[in-house]
């Protein structure tokens, strides 16, 4: 049985109606709606059907229907109206493209931020490669004759220190000198680029204490290394489930913030959240994952939106909004979109223009 045009009103109008209600839709109030001149008894049959094709459920005998996972991948993908901005989000997210943050982990996590204020449900970024591990600046800073604090700044805005013996011999001129010949030498690059004709610029510029560079380079790609292993998650607004009757039994609230608290299974969420041209991604690169559609059983009466964002044309992360199926989809991508090409703008100005 093939959908009709008038199947569609419909299910768009129950959908609607069921987002802002919680409750389960009757034949009446569809009719009231949608002002179409159907009986309710037409419009019963009609639903009858829709159920029937998969795209309606009837949680009690005597209740009305409900939007099934099936019925709203078919909303997303063609039913549902654009969203728009209110002069409240808007005044928001000027207020988050103003700011001026020199380190990512602060610009994501204001980011999640203002996504669970703008939309009342859970936000989620992950940053799976964001870490480029690029070295900014490398200084060696003396602390007594026999030892030295190297000091490392990534792009990122990481800073690591670690203290280092000195060979017999090394005066404070030397030190400051190999700094600067480090920062000439090191400075932009990321571990990969480090060559060994590089290390052989340096060590032979270095003469004598070329023994020094060993433990200094050994640390170098120690924090790079955990640098860009590292894949960060910033969640906000987890408590705000408790506002949808979806979550108000006690045990499955419990299991959903327990599931946001394990970094790893949110990794695994997002990383599931399904690749180019898959099924759930629309065109502008927002992919909708619905109830089962998602493949962790946490998230079987959830959905997850997500979208990516970038520096230049390079994937850095994700940005995601999780919430009941029943979530107001147009509005909530919307959004994410608006924050997702905010982060694209903030990050970009971060890397490039300071290259």
């Amino acid at each position: 049985m093939d959908i009709n045009e008038r199947k569609k009103k419909i299910l768009h109008s129950i959908i609607n109606e069921y987002i802002k209600s919680a409750e389960p839709i009757g034949s009446r109030h569809v009719a009231k709606s949608l002002d179409m001149g159907l009986s309710s008894a037409t419009i019963r049959n009609e639903m009858a059907d829709l159920e029937e094709m998969g795209y309606l459920e009837q949680p009690h005998t005597s209740a009305g229907r409900i939007p099934s996972d099936k019925g709203y991948r078919l909303y997303v993908d063609s039913l549902m109206n654009s969203g728009e901005l209110t002069v409240n989000d808007l005044t928001m997210l000027g207020s988050f493209l103003e700011l001026k943050m020199g380190q990512v982990d602060k610009i994501i996590k204001r980011a999640s931020v203002i996504l669970s204020e703008l939309t009342n449900y859970t936000a989620v970024l992950t940053t799976p490669e964001m870490k480029r591990g690029a070295i900014k600046t490398v200084e060696l800073v003396p602390i007594d004759s026999a030892s030295a604090l190297i000091i490392l700044v990534t792009n990122e805005g990481v800073m690591k220190n670690k203290r280092v013996l000195l060979p017999a011999g090394v005066d404070n001129e030397f030190l400051y000198g190999f700094s600067a010949l480090l920062r000439e030498k090191l400075s932009g690059l990321t571990l990969d680029e480090i060559s060994a004709a590089t290390i052989s610029e340096i060590r032979r510029a270095m003469q004598a204490h070329f023994e020094l560079l060993f433990p200094i380079l050994d640390f170098i790609a120690d924090i790079i290394d955990d640098v860009r292993a590292e894949t960060e998650v910033f969640t906000s607004g987890a408590t705000n489930i408790f506002n949808y009757p979806e979550y108000r039994d006690v045990e499955r609230a419990k299991e959903f913030l327990e599931f946001l608290d394990d970094k790893s299974s949110v990794v695994r969420l997002f990383e599931s959240d399904g690749t180019e041209g898959e099924k759930g991604q629309d065109a502008g690169g927002i992919t909708v994952k619905i109830g089962r559609e998602n493949d962790l059983d946490i998230m079987r009466k959830s959905s997850l939106i997500t979208a990516n964002y970038y520096i230049g044309n390079k994937v850095m992360g994700k940005v995601g909004i999780i919430g009941p199926t029943r979530m107001d989809y147009s509005k909530t991508i919307t959004k994410i979109k608006e924050i997702s090409a905010i982060l694209n703008r903030l990050l970009y100005e971060l890397y490039i223009d300071e290259e």
